[in-house]
């Protein structure tokens, strides 16, 4: 279980890292980091959305809706438009050095986190069950992951 003392230690510790990738896992988005030698995720499973300046560029929704192929078949062969946007974020995130410059912990779960660009990923849980994981954040490669909310079944 996470405490509330150990979910703000984690997200005080992205500040200054490097935003590496922008990806998904089935319905699960994703936020890859890096600070020297230490990669760090951010598994959103609620909802979650990166903007720029007065504009949403994708979000958890566009896994719904097909880029390319069949419709069918877009969600599990990742052609939808959140897999075309991700990809073009990392590529421009690659090219062009992306940071954390601040990440707050909201109420009841909310994670925001100002990058450099200026972008912005918003991650907040929609989901009643206290039970049910709504965001995990840690450092791959280790066994130590906070989750929100602390109740979570895991």
């Amino acid at each position: 279980m996470s405490t509330t003392e150990e979910l703000e230690a984690a997200v005080a510790l992205l500040p200054g890292c490097r935003v590496t990738e922008f990806s998904r896992t089935l319905n699960m988005a994703i936020v890859g980091f890096r600070r020297e030698d230490v990669e760090k995720r951010l598994h959103a499973q609620c909802p979650f959305r990166v903007t720029h300046r007065d504009r949403i560029l994708f979000g958890s929704v566009d896994m719904h809706y097909r880029d390319t192929g069949d419709a069918d078949t877009a969600f599990d062969e990742y052609r939808t438009k959140y897999d075309r946007f991700a990809r073009q974020l990392t590529g421009m995130a690659a090219d062009h050095p992306c940071f954390v410059e601040s990440a707050t912990l909201g109420r009841l779960g909310m994670l925001t986190l100002e990058l450099s660009g200026p972008l912005v990923v918003e991650v907040f849980p929609a989901c009643a069950g206290e039970s049910v994981e709504q965001w995990r954040l840690f450092d791959r490669h280790t066994d130590h992951h906070v989750v929100f909310p602390d109740s979570a079944d895991r």
